[in-house]
This record gives structure tokens, C-alpha cells and sequence, in this order.
């Protein structure tokens, strides 16, 4: 077989190419299962998913902004690694019931 990146032969078997280091998708999981299972994904997007959803708590909803952001950025450096909706959906979670927390602590501030 052949690299889809640099183009040269490779093991049909290959993990990696073993001239320029790109994953060639021997021995990894279909779609489905990256989509069911957390693999392949950066662990900030992980996190940052599961504190968007508990955002609704107040208290996690600033973490789910900052893991979302730091999601963002190992996504970035690292172009194998997935997760990019899940970290959007932290940021916008987070910010959104941060932003209500604010909304409502300061017109309460207020209304006395």
C-alpha cells in the first residue's frame, strides 16, 4: 500500500508510514466506534463535553470554557486527535450559563 500523505509504499500491514510518521488507519477503530468511544479524542474535548453538560450547575460552567479553549489548542497541535465539537459545545455551554449566573447574581445585586 501506499502513504496518503508522502506517497510512498509502505507495509500493507503499517501502522505508521515509516517515512514521513502519519497514522495510515491499519488496526483503528471505524467512525462509529470513534463517535461511541472516546478514542483518538483529546482529553480537554472530553472534559470539556462533560462540563458543558453539567454546566447547568453553575460552578463547572467556567471550567467548561477554559477546558474547551485548552481543547481547542491540543486539537490544533495535534491534527490526529479529534474532539473539535466537543470543545465548541463546552465553550458555548459554559459561557452561556456563566453569562445567566452573571445575569442574575448582579440584577438581584441590584434590585434591593
Amino acid at each position: 500500500m501506499y502513504c496518503r500523505e508522502c506517497g510512498n509504499e509502505i507495509k500493507d500491514n503499517a501502522v505508521i508510514c515509516v517515512h514521513c510518521g502519519v497514522r495510515t488507519g491499519v488496526g483503528e477503530p471505524d467512525a462509529l466506534m470513534r463517535f461511541l468511544l472516546p478514542v483518538g479524542r483529546s482529553p480537554y474535548a472530553i472534559a470539556a463535553g462533560y462540563l458543558g453538560l453539567v454546566s447547568v450547575l453553575v460552578i463547572p460552567a467556567p471550567l467548561a470554557i477554559l477546558f474547551g479553549i485548552l481543547a481547542i489548542i491540543d486539537i490544533n497541535k495535534n491534527p490526529h486527535k479529534h474532539g473539535m465539537g466537543r470543545a465548541i459545545f463546552g465553550i458555548i455551554m459554559g459561557a452561556f450559563f456563566t453569562m445567566l449566573f452573571v445575569y442574575v447574581f448582579f440584577s438581584s445585586l441590584f434590585s434591593k
